[in-house]
């Protein structure tokens, strides 16, 4: 299990790095994509052809791959409110939550990937790039995948989270025990 933990953990560090910096590349392409169609349009009155799909293709990869890293991060948009009520349950409630969010991953990878894999969407161009569009929309399974093995890190993490603190409790309980023969 140790074992399986400390590979989880690792692929979903590797996959937190690669995409931290895919996001920032993407971010700085589509600011510079966004001022390029701005200054060929307005001002030398010749728009480029493509500048909206690249904008809008880099906008759904950054957008997808960010709600992964949220979920990673733990920084997805919470009402606590009820959360905060369930005291020492919290951490089952936490892994509840992850199951939940896993269960929606898997279900919405597989019928992301039934739909980019159907005919209709694999003989579609986009118009201006003459791009296969499955290669954009293959960021739903992407994205999907990669949250669901950050969901199992998490779940991972907080499952040992409670075993080293229960351990840490028994140690604590056998030391005071301890202190407490001496006396």
């Amino acid at each position: 299990m140790h074992f399986f933990e400390a590979a989880i953990s690792k692929i979903s560090h590797c996959f937190e790095r690669v995409i931290i910096l895919f996001i920032q590349f993407s971010v700085g392409a589509l600011i510079l994509d966004l001022n390029i169609a701005v200054l060929f349009r307005y001002v030398l009155k010749s728009p480029i052809v493509g500048t909206q799909e690249i904008a809008l293709v880099l906008l759904a990869w950054i957008t997808f791959l960010g709600a992964s890293l949220s979920v990673k991060n733990h920084s997805m948009v919470a009402v606590t409110f009820f959360f905060d009520k369930f005291g020492k349950f919290k951490r089952y409630v936490q892994i509840l939550i992850q199951l939940l969010i896993f269960a929606f991953s898997a279900s919405f990878f597989f019928y992301s990937y039934l739909w980019i894999t159907s005919p209709s969407v694999l003989q579609i161009k986009l118009p201006a790039l003459q791009i296969q569009a499955w290669i954009t929309y293959s960021i739903v399974p992407l994205s999907m995948l990669i949250t669901m093995i950050f969901n199992v890190d998490n779940i991972l993490k907080l499952i040992t989270t409670r075993r080293h603190n229960t351990e840490e409790q028994d140690l604590n309980r056998i030391t005071k025990n301890q202190e407490a023969e001496m006396l």
